[in-house]
């Protein structure tokens, strides 16, 4: 039962919410006198335009477009454009701008200038969004624009978009990515018209590309802000942002082309505006010019400075490849000699080895037969003594030779030879018997002076 009467009781809440919707925003209707037009003219001129009458050309250059200086918020009423152009907000929330190849981009105001966020063609796709002013034909019907979106394609050239990457929109920086138009083409080949307006309460909303697929396909989170009636609307003012709700004027304007006539000129006043308007245009496009013509040589500077830098980095590191060279030359030379100095130091290492060990088995021999080989003539040799023996034992020498020659028991002792020779004889010299050797005679002659 209590289940059954709650949905009874939800059922006549859904009865009486349809019956009765939520109020919308009341739509204020104000006159154009209220100061609506001098917030732009000290930012422009007004001229008349053979299509649409009389429109206000700003004082920017020929390459400026409308929607660019200034950035997008997503809003209960849609994507709203906050100006960051000198003379404000008006023109991108009241009206229409056309291309004029005389004047370059104008606003053309219609007699009742009503409110919105933003009055743009919107496209996407490819990771790229898209806006363009719409035409002055597209008019709001109060549900809706007067044109369908076939319309507005065929009526908006491809010069007039302008894109910028996905990850840039909904950034106060998105004016510094915008694409130069030459990419246009390509871009709009590439995205997807979604150009939607609605109505609420006879208020425009301009959807546009849904937040909801933009979060979709970045991850990025687009802040909401709730729009907020002004606390005086007689002033047109920028919006002022607060925290998460942005005030602004958005009532509509109700006789300006009544009100249009006094800025704009008509007689022979109009042609002397004119021609001061025209003098001005010219003289801004002399200053564009030579501003190009500046930027021109500065860019021919900066480019020569580039190849300059360019052709002395080119320089420098050819330089140091050839230093590079010329080390690596030498450190391969000084590689080398060093490998054959420590192959010669090696031989000769095992020279000194070789000698070493030759020496060493000559002594062995010498030990063992009383002779060293000699490793230069590769045969044995009879060493010589270092000292010649005393003469004493020189004698004793020969004598024992000559006892080796006889029989045993003919050896006899051998006396003094001093006591051998007789006063006034001389002695034999050693030097002789040193150099002589062994003589027998002269032997026998000594032992006979002797007895």
């Amino acid at each position: 039962m209590k289940s059954r009467g709650m949905l009874v009781a939800l059922a006549m809440a859904a009865m009486l919410l349809g019956a009765h919707p939520l109020p919308a925003h009341a739509v204020t209707r104000i006159s154009a006198s209220i100061d609506f037009y001098n917030d732009l003219d000290p930012y422009g001129d007004w001229e008349n335009i053979p299509r649409y009458g009389d429109c206000w050309v700003p004082n920017r250059p020929a390459s400026w477009r409308p929607y660019t200086v200034g950035y997008w918020v997503d809003t209960d009423y849609g994507w709203m454009w906050i100006s960051q152009d000198p003379w404000g907000d008006i023109p991108y929330h009241y009206g229409r701008w056309a291309y004029e190849s005389r004047y370059g981009w104008v606003w053309v105001p219609d007699d009742d200038l009503v409110w919105a966020p933003s009055w743009c063609a919107w496209r996407y796709g490819d990771d790229y969004v898209g806006w363009a002013p719409l035409p002055p034909e597209a008019d709001w019907g109060g549900s809706g624009l007067s044109v369908n979106v076939s319309f507005i394609d065929r009526s908006i050239d491809r010069s007039e978009w302008c894109f910028a990457p996905v990850r840039t929109f909904g950034t106060r920086s998105v004016r510094y990515s915008i694409l130069p138009p030459t990419r246009n083409v390509t871009l709009i080949a590439r995205t997807t018209n979604y150009t939607r307006y609605e109505a609420r309460g006879s208020m425009p909303v301009a959807r546009g590309v849904p937040p909801e697929l933009l979060t979709r396909d970045t991850g990025r989170r687009f802040q909401r802000y709730s729009l907020a009636d002004a606390s005086s609307p007689a002033r047109m003012t920028r919006p002022a942002i607060r925290g998460r709700t942005i005030e602004v004027n958005r009532a509509t304007i109700v006789g300006a082309q009544r009100e249009r006539a006094r800025f704009a000129p008509s007689g022979s006043n109009a042609q002397d505006m004119r021609q001061r308007g025209n003098q001005r245009r010219q003289d801004q496009g002399m200053g564009q010019n030579r501003g190009a013509i500046q930027r021109d040589q500065l860019e021919r500077r900066q480019n020569q400075g580039a190849e300059m830098r360019r052709q002395q980095q080119s320089d420098m590191r050819r330089q140091q490849q050839q230093s590079d060279m010329r080390r690596r030359g030498q450190d391969r030379r000084q590689y080398q000699d060093q490998q054959q100095q420590d192959r010669q130091y090696q031989r000769q290492q095992q020279d000194q080895q070789q000698q070493r060990q030759y020496e060493r088995r000559g002594r062995g021999s010498d030990q063992g037969q009383g002779g060293s080989r000699d490793p230069n003539q590769g045969r044995w040799r009879r060493d010589q003594p270092q000292e010649q023996p005393p003469p004493q034992q020189q004698q004793r020498q020969r004598g024992g030779g000559r006892d080796q020659g006889q029989a045993p028991d003919q050896r006899q002792p051998q006396p003094n030879q001093n006591r051998g020779k007789g006063r006034g004889q001389k002695q034999p010299d050693q030097s002789q018997d040193q150099g002589q050797g062994q003589d027998p005679n002269r032997d026998r002659h000594g032992r006979g002076h002797g007895g």
